[in-house]
């Protein structure tokens, strides 16, 4: 055992395997961002680590863990394709997986009780300090089954899936702003995204349109096949002709309202 001066945290404890063992990783995220920030991160706390493959979606994922059999893998829960979950679950030999999740508290818990690695989105520093801590210290042999454990947390996460969502992670730019659910005015379809319009806030999440329905509180309600709106943002419906538009506050777009939904908006 010896002691290596650490410009992070000072003196650190490492064994002379822990130094000598070149560590690969694999990070798959459908967000660039994600991916830039994840890595840049790894490499500040974790300069040895080389990352020899990204991957933008599920399947991608599963290919680059089977072509470099990396010693860890970053997989994003939610990705097009295939999720984290069943990626990892596919994976066999001395891959080591961490989760990268926006999920919520009922979900983390699920994570914590299974002992499974995981990190927030958004980036959450110093909970991937603790993870790269970790990973550092683990003996370089292949990780036990976590099958089950993978099996289980599926279930988990699907249990609470109905579950009346709070905090939405919105990516804006290079930035991912957490925004409470009632704080959005609407969300409208944007190809495999949704929008989200919330004061400031005008940005993308990957959940879709029927996801969301599930999860939001009964403020919300559906006016088009590609457009939810929050009833505490009307402040008017018009007619225009034919049409019915929805006047939203603080906000200069108007949302059509179907023909099928009109009938929402008739007492106002």
């Amino acid at each position: 055992m010896k002691w290596v001066f650490s410009i992070r945290s000072g003196f650190e404890k490492k064994t002379e395997q822990s130094m000598s063992i070149h560590h690969t990783a694999v990070i798959a995220d459908d967000e660039p961002f994600m991916r830039e920030a994840l890595r840049e991160q790894l490499q500040m706390l974790w300069p040895e680590l080389e990352i020899v493959a990204e991957a933008v979606d599920g399947p991608e994922a599963l290919r680059a863990l089977t072509a470099h059999k990396p010693s860890f893998a970053f997989l994003d829960i939610r990705m097009p394709g295939l999720t984290g979950l069943q990626v990892a679950q596919l994976v066999e030999g001395r891959t080591r997986v961490v989760f990268v999740t926006a999920y919520d508290n009922h979900a983390l818990e699920a994570f914590e009780a299974s002992a499974v690695d995981y990190v927030l989105k958004p980036l959450d520093p110093a909970r991937l300090a603790k993870v790269v801590t970790k990973l550092q210290s683990l003996a370089p042999s292949a990780p036990s089954s976590q099958l089950e454990v993978l099996r289980s947390l599926s279930n988990s996460t699907q249990a609470h899936k109905g579950s009346t969502l709070e905090w939405l992670h919105v990516s804006t730019g290079q930035q991912v702003r957490l925004t409470h659910v009632d704080d959005v005015m609407f969300f409208e379809s944007d190809t495999k995204y949704t929008r989200v319009l919330a004061g400031e806030v005008d940005g993308l999440i990957r959940t879709s349109l029927k996801e969301l329905l599930e999860q939001l509180p009964p403020s919300f309600v559906q006016v088009h096949r590609s457009a939810v709106v929050n009833r505490h943002f009307v402040r008017a419906v018009h007619r225009v002709d034919d049409n019915v538009e929805l006047e939203i506050k603080g906000n200069n777009t108007r949302l059509k309202v179907s023909e099928a939904n009109r009938h929402l908006f008739k007492a106002m």
